[in-house]
């Protein structure tokens, strides 16, 4: 019997790439999925290409939206066995995205799986050189994952429901999983084109999130130490594909990062 699989879609002002996703979405090759969606607020167009998806859509005020309790909610609402996370912005990039994502659950491999992602064709040069290396299994962060297209069995969220307060809701909720040895699966043939291009203020706003709940000591040495290996790394990268005129935007980019990372975890570990 065919997996009953609810696939929660989160948005706000993601068009064009909503509606490529819903396109995509129709053309899957496991068709017994139902879809629900939560849109914060959208003034793009993405709720009404929500509505015409026919999908079970909710519609909340953009001040309500706490990452966390929202996927709990939504969760709540669905009777099936298998979830599926996709943000609105995440493209799947094969017909078989859905089959080949929930595979690894369905035949007892892991508890938890999650897509890989790569940048889209405007995606600033740096951004789409982390995105290669994050995306690779042999360079694999331990804990890393990422909530933008995942899934999980519903058994497995009720007993670990996403942490509720504050940002980084995915990181938080795979860190506890991992501590109780759950399984959690990269699956690099599950593919989903994502990326953003921040601004810096963007980008140091979003690492800064992150850090503050990611329970790491903040150790000024050892942040300059990877800060400067991975300048020297990207550098070094950037010489290769020949693209010198990106190295002062590749240099202010990581500054960038390293220096929300420290004062994250700094702040969270003085409050």
């Amino acid at each position: 019997m065919p997996p009953s699989v609810a696939i929660i879609m989160r948005a706000k002002n993601e068009m064009p790439y909503v509606e490529q996703a819903l396109e995509m979405l129709q053309q899957q090759t496991l068709r017994t999925f139902d879809l629900f969606a939560v849109d914060s607020g959208s003034t793009d167009g993405s709720f009404q290409a929500l509505e015409k998806s026919q999908c079970s859509l909710q519609q909340i005020p953009p001040e309500e939206y706490v990452p966390g309790r929202v996927l709990n909610r939504a969760i709540e609402k669905t009777g099936h066995d298998l979830i599926v996370l996709l943000n609105a912005d995440a493209v799947p990039q094969h017909k078989d995205w859905l089959e080949k994502l929930i595979a690894p659950i369905l035949g007892n491999e892991a508890e938890v799986t999650f897509s890989k992602q790569v940048a889209r064709p405007d995606a600033k040069f740096i951004v789409r050189y982390d995105y290669d290396r994050a995306y690779r299994k042999e360079n694999l962060n331990p804990g890393f994952f990422s909530a933008v297209a995942c899934a999980f069995t519903r058994s497995l969220w009720e007993s670990h429901p996403f942490p509720e307060p504050g940002y980084a809701e995915d990181a938080r909720w795979a860190a506890a999983l991992i501590q109780q040895g759950i399984r959690i699966r990269l699956q690099e043939d599950s593919v989903v084109e994502h990326s953003h291009n921040y601004s810096l203020t963007g980008l140091y706003q979003k690492r800064y999130r992150q850090a503050l709940v990611s329970c790491q000591f903040p150790n000024a040495g050892k942040q300059a130490l990877r800060c400067l290996q991975e300048i020297i790394r990207d550098l070094a990268y950037t010489v290769f594909r020949f693209r010198p005129l990106t190295i002062p935007y590749n240099l202010i980019y990581r500054l960038t990062i390293h220096r929300a990372d420290y004062r994250g975890q700094k702040d969270a570990h003085e409050s």
